[in-house]
């Protein structure tokens, strides 16, 4: 099971296509305390614990006091993705002394990083990005973000991304936006051009393996939010789905917990919920692209096992 700390609402950027509700909402060393408490008393088989946000790096400290903490008869992994921005070498040592996976969301090309990445505060980071991805391109995974508009260029990025040493990607099309059937037969063209390239050179990652999730786009698993609350997807972060986060807490880090958060048929059921909400909050057409964008990049997904196999 993966359990995922949301350490804060605030990050350094405003980039146009993230829908997280940006606010100044930070988890508490109560909280964290608590939930190992809750962790023990219940007795769950933890895998891997994230680290999400707004930015996670925001709360460094946190991040550290969690991973020195965390209840030794737990063999976890531990799992950050960041803008970069606020990386150092002395988070990089302590990342590669305690098995942190790192992942860099990056949007291709300095470019079109100064296009989507808008700083909450102060000058354009696009650069840094750009330099702390060529630096710690050995130790890092990337998030390879999708938009509709540039899809047309979704090759030619992922060989930009590819020429600074980076050798795992992940790539992450825009969800829960509608794209045209131009903007879709783009994306398979450069599906289809990547997976050619892979066949060619045999020497990069696609993590997207790892990364499959029941409901498109959001991971599932105990949420930890800064609030206390628990929850069992990140779809609470986004600011079109706060007002569902009453309707989608199963319980808290305080109180005992009465009913098996494990339970498939539990999980079956949320996921359902969750399902309904998606199709109050979004129109016909765009949970239709969501299916197509599913379909291209499990698609994508079967070629490369099929050839590693």
């Amino acid at each position: 099971m993966n359990i995922i700390y949301i350490l804060t609402y605030d990050c350094n950027f405003r980039c146009k296509y993230c829908d997280v509700y940006k606010h100044n909402n930070n988890i508490s060393i109560d909280v964290i305390n608590q939930s190992f408490i809750f962790f023990e008393r219940n007795n769950f088989l933890i895998n891997k614990i994230k680290f999400f946000g707004g930015e996670p790096l925001l709360k460094k400290d946190f991040i550290k006091f969690i991973i020195n903490n965390f209840p030794k008869k737990y063999n976890t992994n531990f799992y950050i993705t960041t803008n970069s921005t606020l990386i150092d070498n002395d988070f990089m040592i302590f990342a590669r002394e305690n098995n942190i996976e790192i992942t860099f969301s990056i949007d291709w090309d300095l470019d079109t990083n100064r296009e989507n990445r808008i700083l909450a505060h102060g000058d354009n980071l696009s650069e840094q990005i750009i330099n702390n991805t060529k630096i710690y391109s050995n130790f890092v995974k990337i998030n390879q973000v999708i938009t509709p508009k540039n899809s047309i260029n979704f090759f030619k990025n992922f060989t930009y991304i590819y020429d600074l040493w980076v050798r795992k990607f992940n790539f992450l099309p825009a969800y829960y936006i509608k794209w045209t059937k131009n903007w879709l037969v783009n994306l398979k063209k450069w599906f289809d051009e990547i997976y050619d390239f892979y066949k060619k050179w045999n020497d990069f990652e696609l993590i997207n393996l790892e990364n499959y999730s029941d409901i498109s786009f959001f991971n599932l698993g105990i949420i930890i939010d800064t609030d206390w609350n628990i929850y069992w997807t990140n779809l609470i972060l986004s600011w079109k789905f706060k007002k569902y986060k009453k309707d989608l807490k199963i319980w808290d880090v305080f109180n005992w917990l009465i009913f098996d958060i494990q339970n498939n048929v539990f999980i079956k059921d949320y996921i359902n919920k969750i399902s309904s909400i998606l199709e109050i909050e979004y129109n016909k057409s765009v949970l239709v692209s969501v299916k197509y964008i599913d379909l291209l990049l499990n698609n994508f997904c079967n070629e490369f096992k099929t050839h590693r196999n």
